[in-house]
C-alpha cells in the first residue's frame, strides 16, 4: 500500500472528490450515489489532525529476473500534486487500541471492593 498525506480531513475529501469527477461516477452523471472515489482517515491527534488515503499498490518480484514490478490500479487518477509515500509519518497518531489490557492509569481504582460470587 501507498499512502497519499493531507493536513486535514477536509483535504482528503477534497482530492477524492477530485478522483471520482475523473471517473465520472454516477453521482457525477447521475446526481445519486457518492461523490468520493477513495475512502480516507483522520489521524487520531486532539488538534489539527491530518488524513491519508490508501492507495492500492501491488510489489512483485520476477522469480527470473529478479526485478521488482510495481503496479498502482489508480495511477491515471493520480496527478502531478500526489506525493505517494509508502509509510505513515513516524509521529502519526494512531487511535488507542481497543483490544489492548488497560494500563494502570487507565484503569478505574476508584472501587477496591472485591467482586461478589458469581451464583450458581
Amino acid at each position: 500500500m501507498a499512502y497519499l498525506i493531507f493536513n486535514s480531513k477536509e483535504e482528503a475529501q477534497a482530492r477524492s472528490e477530485q478522483a471520482a469527477k475523473q471517473k465520472n461516477t454516477s453521482f457525477w452523471s447521475t446526481g445519486s450515489g457518492t461523490k468520493y472515489w477513495w475512502g480516507w482517515s483522520v489521524e487520531a491527534a486532539e488538534e489539527d489532525p491530518r488524513a491519508f488515503i490508501e492507495i492500492q499498490k501491488n510489489v512483485w518480484t520476477d522469480e527470473e529476473t529478479n526485478e521488482e514490478h510495481v503496479s498502482i490500479p489508480d495511477e491515471a487518477l493520480l496527478n502531478e500534486n500526489d506525493e505517494l509515500v509508502d509509510e505513515l509519518p513516524e509521529d502519526w497518531v494512531y487511535p488507542p487500541d481497543p483490544m489492548a489490557e488497560p494500563t494502570e492509569d487507565e484503569s478505574d481504582d476508584t472501587d477496591d471492593e472485591e467482586e461478589p460470587p458469581l451464583v450458581d
